[in-house]
């Protein structure tokens, strides 16, 4: 079976994704736009795609005509072009902070329009984060000791006044374990209506360590600031570590 599923992905790679020589990068159509990735192996085919937002990022709260969300670790933009096809009014902030990753986002926000924004600038409260390039696409994170390359960081509320956004009615992040840390840095959560977040446990479970071990601690900040919570009962331990949350005060 996985000779098989292994063939058949290289024929989809085959079939869908061609080279684009004007950026320099792969491409593949979806929707009414291209997502544009580093290497064709990247390729995420449309039903596993409609899976994922369907059954566990949009699941319980799907945005809908001028709604702001702020994604945090868009990727290549999957998720947002089906987005742009059930609500092409969506006021849609991408933050990618891999460049060579974010540079692919801003050319795929370019094929579908201007109110879908990619942002490379890290929400963080220190002066910076430093990463290192990588073969891998979800190897991600704050590389003090090997990392060199710089990236600007902005605190939540900078971030909020920069782009004028008053209120968020999703808040998405799978930030490969910044999920902690993120929460803790900000101070009013008030305007966030409905959050939908990746936790890590599954990482630490495997070995990659304790920093990806997240689910406490944000359930516990969730719980403390007012949001009420729902989980995935799927047969994936990454699944059940996702986190639905809705503003009890936000009706």
């Amino acid at each position: 079976m996985g000779l098989l599923k292994s063939i058949k992905k290289r024929l989809d790679w085959r079939l869908n994704v061609t080279f684009d020589k004007v950026t320099g990068f792969y491409r593949y159509k979806r929707k009414n736009g291209y997502i544009y990735i580093r290497y064709p192996r990247h390729y995420l085919d449309a039903k596993t795609n409609e899976w994922l937002c369907d059954k566990l990022y949009y699941h319980y709260y799907m945005p809908k005509k001028s709604d702001t969300v702020i994604d945090l670790g868009t990727g290549y933009g999957e998720e947002a072009l089906y987005l742009h096809d059930k609500a092409p009014n969506l006021n849609f902030y991408g933050v990618e902070i891999q460049p060579v990753i974010f540079e692919c986002l801003a050319n795929t926000f370019n094929s579908i329009g201007s109110n879908f924004k990619a942002i490379s600038t890290a929400i963080d409260n220190g002066e910076s984060i430093r990463l290192r390039s990588q073969l891998s696409y979800f190897s991600v994170g704050d590389d003090k000791e090997s990392g060199y390359i710089d990236i600007p960081t902005i605190t939540w509320g900078e971030f909020l006044e920069k782009y004028k956004i008053e209120k968020v009615d999703l808040l998405k992040m799978n930030i490969e374990g910044g999920e902690k840390p993120f929460l803790e840095s900000i101070e009013d959560f008030s305007n966030i209506k409905h959050m939908i977040i990746s936790c890590h446990d599954f990482r630490a479970n495997s070995g990659h360590g304790e920093f990806y071990r997240t689910k406490d601690e944000v359930l516990a900040i969730l719980n403390k600031n007012k949001f009420d919570v729902k989980f995935f009962d799927y047969n994936e331990d990454w699944a059940r570590d996702w986190i639905y949350a809705k503003n009890s005060n936000q009706r």
